[in-house]
């Protein structure tokens, strides 16, 4: 499997260089200083770990070159959805919030929670003091979730020290206290977690895809 990596100077683009290189896969970095490069690269997928702001000119590269996808950057704003569902009609589009699989098993686990009634939820999120985004993709992905199953919740979020992250549930009843709670320890994590999404999503025919249908697969 060849990889277009989109965004390689970042700090989860060199991550994912380091992961690339553990795992012996051929793989180009592309970053602004040399983005015309991938016009004379023979990938299978593209991976993206740039940022929102270039969602679209990395969605026109992956049309261009009939290629699928995977996004790894959050945060989206209501347009980038819209151009994701446009562009799905054209390439095979994976998007998700995060690519821990642990994470994702946690919100099965949400699923189950609107069994407890008159019960409060808040959700608490740590990051590293460097992470930009507050509250994170992953927090308003265990938010809409909640909603989902008609729970409301508050969020909180902290960005402290290097914590890679942390997500976490608090549900308080009258008498008793229930915590769901997933730690990332290492960005590693996230890099296995989309190099799988790329195995999965480059033999796929055009739409969106997400770590629910990774789950199901043979992928893992």
């Amino acid at each position: 499997m060849k990889i277009l990596l989109i965004g390689a100077r970042g700090a989860m683009g060199k991550k994912m260089q380091e992961y690339l290189k553990i795992r012996n896969c051929n793989f180009l970095p592309i970053d602004k200083q040399n983005i015309s490069d991938y016009k004379k690269y023979k990938a299978d997928v593209i991976l993206d770990f740039s940022s929102c702001e270039a969602l679209e000119q990395n969605l026109k590269i992956a049309k261009e070159k009939k290629l699928p996808i995977v996004v790894a950057t959050t945060n989206h704003s209501q347009d980038n959805y819209n151009l994701i569902k446009e562009y799905k009609n054209y390439i095979p589009i994976f998007l998700t919030a995060n690519f821990s699989l642990g994470f994702n098993v946690m919100l099965e686990m949400i699923n189950h929670l609107n069994k407890l009634k008159d019960y409060q939820f808040v959700i608490l999120e740590k990051h590293h003091k460097h992470k930009k985004d507050s509250p994170s993709g992953s927090a308003k992905t265990i938010q809409k979730c909640l909603l989902k199953n008609n729970i409301l919740s508050n969020t909180l979020s902290l960005r402290v020290g290097e914590i890679v992250g942390e997500h976490s549930v608090h549900i308080y009843g009258e008498n008793e206290y229930l915590e769901i709670k997933h730690v990332a320890q290492d960005k590693m994590l996230f890099c296995e977690g989309a190099y799988k999404a790329c195995a999965f999503i480059v033999n796929k025919h055009k739409g969106i895809y997400d770590m629910e249908d990774l789950l199901k697969s043979d992928c893992l």
